[in-house]
């Protein structure tokens, strides 16, 4: 069974995107116990560094915000200000890079939630997946379904895109892993914290 490690983690982005500006490539490795003995096959997907670290810059406002920081600190911290949205939640977007954060504040007026807003095509997130993905791959992602089978399906590990709290009367945090395509599509997978297993999936088209 594969590690849910850094995926599952508040920062999983962050230590996902570091790890692969410091290797430069993920492996992937599939065994067989076929009485034949067929060897082990190893693949190698490399990835290029400074894809790597243009990610990492589109994701900073993403990864700069923390679950439970005030609204005040947030928006001294990112320097931009804020739109506030039809359903509330407020949109802060870097005018360098167009990348964004959609944060959900709290009664409290801490942050609740944060979720990535792309840019566009997302063309330095798409260039850390190793495929392509579909909405075929997205919709068979059935609720309870453990992490490594959502990696099998999708064929890599996805970048943290979502976090929330947990919801009142719950101890279950909800996560969302996101892998890009070149043509601005995506796909999210969610899952509980911290069991990370799914809880639902999405598959949304890219700009027209």
């Amino acid at each position: 069974m594969r590690s849910l490690k850094y995926k599952l983690a508040p920062l999983g982005a962050a230590l996902v995107l570091g790890g692969l500006l410091l290797s430069g490539c993920t492996t992937a490795s599939t065994a067989t116990n076929n009485p034949t003995k067929i060897p082990e096959t190893t693949v190698t997907t490399t990835v290029n560094p400074a894809n790597a670290a243009a990610a990492q810059a589109a994701m900073k406002f993403y990864l700069a915000v923390t679950l439970d920081q005030s609204r005040a600190q947030l928006e001294t911290m990112l320097g931009v200000p804020g739109e506030i949205q039809a359903d509330g939640q407020v949109a802060y977007r870097d005018s360098d890079s167009g990348y964004g954060v959609l944060i959900r504040f709290g009664e409290d007026d801490a942050v609740f939630a944060k979720r990535l807003l792309p840019s566009g095509r997302s063309p330095e997130l798409a260039a850390l997946n190793p495929f392509p993905v579909t909405d075929k791959q997205a919709y068979r992602m059935a609720a309870g379904m453990p992490f490594y089978e959502v990696q099998d399906v999708m064929g890599s590990d996805g970048i943290e895109v979502s976090l929330s709290k947990p919801e009142a009367g719950s101890t279950k945090q909800v996560t969302g892993l996101g892998w890009f395509n070149p043509d601005g599509s995506y796909a999210v997978v969610y899952l509980n914290l911290p069991q990370g297993l799914v809880v639902g999936s999405e598959f949304v088209a890219g700009p027209v």
